[in-house]
């Protein structure tokens, strides 16, 4: 694939938060600003519901200096002016936080999914449950028999670059041979890039699971990891049109585990290196 229009690591980068009075409006904050700790990034806050980030940020000190700008949309508001403000102002992610219980909270499953399939950006997803102390300190990298995962390893990547965190690329042993390659030859071109990188990693073996993306929240507590990277899926077959698309597993996960969600598509934002 293709990857063109890098983010310029040479101009301020920005994280792009969309939050409410909700819990997980609040939590989406806090990761939020955690980001902003990662990645030496600006913060904008996106809101309609007469959030006051400077009341928040009175009662936290997780970043007391970071940059802020409060966008508070009129009734008109679409997504694809988010997605322009998006790249005018070099932003690297937005982050959303899911709230799959219907409890209030401003993005439901359907909505996010909505929200995040046309974002060229990686959109981080999270629920109630706010950053530990070291949070991002520990990435799974999911890897299977799909062809995406140079966009997936070079996202995961971008933790240890930035945030000296350890990638654990979690694959399965398949028992058919044809899989079993597929899937050396994707840990083979991980192992290759992160190794010029210079990216810290570890491989993590487990016995054959049906969706790698949904065992990968599972098994991210056992190693320490607070954040996972999963694929969106691109064309839909009759199976997700009966049975739902399978990141449905995940965005808005029932242990409120953050997933980075990152599009397939060939004007892919990734940043300079």
């Amino acid at each position: 694939m293709d990857i063109h229009e890098p983010i310029d690591r040479q101009k301020q980068l920005n994280i792009i938060v969309i939050a409410d009075n909700s819990d997980y409006g609040r939590t989406a904050l806090r990761y939020g600003e955690k980001l902003t700790e990662v990645f030496g990034a600006t913060l904008t806050v996106v809101t309609r519901f007469g959030f006051s980030y400077e009341e928040k940020k009175k009662k936290t000190s997780l970043v007391p200096d970071c940059g802020v700008a409060c966008i508070v949309p009129d009734a008109y508001f679409f997504p694809e002016t988010l997605y322009r403000y998006a790249d005018e102002h070099n932003t690297i992610m937005f982050v959303i936080g899911v709230d799959a219980r219907g409890e209030g909270g401003l993005f439901n499953k359907r909505r996010a999914l909505r929200f995040i399939k046309p974002s060229r950006l990686p959109v981080l997803t999270v629920g109630r449950q706010g950053p530990a102390g070291d949070a991002f300190r520990q990435v799974v990298l999911p890897v299977d028999i799909g062809r995406q995962a140079k966009e997936k390893a070079l996202w995961a990547g971008y933790f240890s670059r930035f945030y000296q965190a350890t990638i654990h690329i979690l694959y399965c042993n398949y028992a058919d041979e044809g899989l079993r390659q597929q899937v050396a030859d994707n840990i083979a071109f991980v192992e290759k890039l992160y190794q010029n990188l210079e990216i810290r990693y570890q491989l993590d073996e487990v016995s054959q699971q049906p969706n790698i993306d949904q065992y990968a929240i599972a098994f991210a507590p056992t190693v320490g990891a607070t954040l996972t990277v999963a694929m969106m899926t691109r064309y839909r077959t009759l199976a997700d049109l009966l049975l739902g698309v399978e990141e449905k597993k995940v965005v808005g996960n029932p242990a409120d585990f953050p997933v980075l969600c990152i599009n397939q598509r060939d004007d892919l934002y990734v940043l300079c290196t």
